[in-house]
């Protein structure tokens, strides 16, 4: 069953999905279709669907074969201890001929045609298998638009993190310099020695926010060659949302039901469910079936014809507790698969609902978060220019550097939230990510 991702905390969302600005690189990353390509023959996920599905396929036409007419050939050899010859006249004093009841060497050739003339059961429980398999090739669909999901957060998980390490080594750069510059207003006795430290200090904190986002790069660049077997380039890019509003949410809700893979397969299952309920409740109804023989032999017996034929009808009925209990089963079964297929439904329209609400809002939250971005910036400079002429102090720059990385990153954070959900709302409502490009 298809799983629904849902926004997790700030910490991993941060370099989860963001798009952020950055100097244009001299080898930009891989476009998002060229993953998502590679995905679609790479994912173990998209394979094992897919084969599952030619299994269903197969199973249907095992079902059906079982409801159609078939054949048998059979031959036999047969070493006989004793022989048993009559001769006989068909006629008084006509010419005498030989009944072979059993030859020494007895030889036996049987074509066999078997035919269901009257098999509810058989041939409802062959719908239900074929209903199966159709659920099975939306589970495919179903099962690439959650790939996608997968392939896109890593995707833009690896360019958040290059968006925060590029924005931690600026800040680096920044604190190096403000260190630097504490380290010579201490040798002209204007900083205290706690001012230097404090420095450092500031500069191993921008390198170990630098780690953090290295290592969540590489953990990206592993999941998205794994995923899809494509290997990201060492240069990263990335652009701003554009803040662009989504569709009416009522268009969104609006999706019918059969364009949206995981709910058409729970449509499936459910149908395929009920089909077999009704399949053992038809078994109470008796079969008919029609059997025809030719037997080839040199065993003529009494009828003294090398060959011949048999034309058979059986009926067949049968009650006992465990056609009953049957029934119940798969009434009980069916039951449970259409409650399935309305939490489906009420899930996949929560999430519709939910993804919508957050893109409205994650508009908003980024157009501040950006405005907050560009003001930290602005007061981190100021507050280092006045330190320079010696007019602010050393704690006011560590603690503007600090406010401006934060900033940054709840740049990222907000438009990492946005990016997610107008991904998300898209794969939800059953459009594929490629395809939405195009």
């Amino acid at each position: 069953m298809l799983s629904f991702v849902y926004f997790q905390s700030a910490g991993s969302i941060i370099v989860a999905l963001a798009i952020v600005a950055a100097p244009a690189p001299a080898q930009a990353l891989q476009p998002l279709a060229e993953f998502l390509a590679g995905a679609r023959t790479a994912s173990v996920d998209n394979r094992e669907a897919a084969m599952t599905a030619v299994e269903q396929q197969e199973e249907a036409l095992v079902a059906l074969g079982r409801e159609l007419p078939d054949v048998l050939v059979r031959g036999t050899y047969t070493r006989n201890q004793f022989a048993a010859v009559f001769p006989v006249q068909a006629q008084p004093g006509g010419p005498t001929m030989n009944l072979t009841i059993q030859p020494y060497d007895q030889w036996d050739l049987f074509l066999q045609a078997d035919a269901p003339l009257i098999d509810f059961a058989g041939w409802a429980r062959a719908r239900a298998t074929h209903r199966a398999a159709k659920a099975a090739r939306y589970n495919v669909r179903a099962t690439a638009l959650e790939v996608q999901k997968q392939v896109a957060r890593q995707y833009y998980t690896l360019i958040g993190a290059d968006a925060l390490r590029g924005s931690a080594q600026r800040t680096l750069a920044a604190a190096q310099s403000n260190a630097e510059l504490t380290r010579e207003r201490r040798a002209g006795g204007v900083a205290t020695a706690l001012d230097v430290e404090r420095a450092q200090a500031e500069v191993e904190r921008a390198r170990q926010n630098i780690a953090d986002a290295e290592l969540q790069s590489e953990l990206a660049r592993r999941a998205l060659t794994t995923l899809t077997g494509v290997t990201a380039s060492a240069e990263i890019g990335g652009s701003e949302d554009d803040l662009h509003a989504e569709a009416p949410l009522e268009k969104w809700e609006a999706t019918p039901e059969a364009t949206i893979p995981t709910l058409a397969a729970a449509a499936e299952q459910a149908r395929s469910a009920a089909t077999n309920a009704r399949a053992a409740r038809l078994s109470l109804i008796p079969t008919l079936t029609a059997t025809f023989v030719e037997r080839v032999t040199n065993a003529t017996s009494f009828t003294g014809q090398p060959n011949y034929f048999t034309f058979t009808l059986n009926a067949n009925w049968r009650l006992d507790l465990t056609t009953i209990a049957s029934i119940r089963v798969q009434s009980a079964l069916a039951q449970i698969s259409r409650i399935r297929e309305q939490r489906t439904r009420l899930a996949v329209r929560d999430q519709i609902y939910e993804a919508w609400q957050r893109t409205r809002t994650g508009i908003i939250k980024s157009q501040a978060a950006r405005a907050q971005a560009r003001a930290a910036d602005l007061a981190a400079q100021f507050a280092t220019e006045r330190y320079t002429n010696g007019a602010g102090t050393q704690l006011d720059v560590v603690q503007a550097q600090r406010d401006a990385f934060a900033a940054q990153v709840g740049r990222v954070q907000a438009d990492a939230d946005l990016a997610f959900a107008r991904t998300l709302l898209r794969l939800t409502a059953g459009v594929s990510i490629d395809q939405d490009q195009r």
